[in-house]
């Protein structure tokens, strides 16, 4: 295949992207949300919050050492960060540290 295939073909596929992603912008850009996206838009860090703490819980053996002790400390600390910093990214680094911490140093 030509060198100048791939690049046509790129160059389509970055386009193509480009547009999927701007024209909702060009569309809706002059209207006003709908009380429905603004409730998801408000809400949206503490659902991915809450997808992410039941995810990290899903496969815990809650009868084995150490009994999920570090999840649970871990899923406390994002809580807490969350609470009190309302920034889903850095509840996320905070209580993942701590995690990393416990499982690798306390409870080996």
């Amino acid at each position: 295949m030509q060198d100048s295939y791939l690049i046509a073909g790129i160059a389509v596929a970055v386009f193509a992207t480009f547009l999927t992603r701007a024209i909702p912008f060009i569309f809706f850009a002059k209207r006003k949300p709908s009380p429905l996206i603004r409730y998801i838009e408000w809400n949206m860090p503490l659902m991915i919050m809450v997808i992410l703490v039941f995810y990290a819980l899903k496969d815990v053996k809650w009868n084995q050492y150490p009994f999920g002790i570090a999840e649970l400390i871990g899923v406390s600390i994002a809580i807490l960060a969350h609470v009190k910093f309302n920034n889903a990214l850095l509840s996320i680094i905070i209580s993942t540290a701590t995690y990393m911490f416990l499982i690798q140093k306390v409870f080996v």
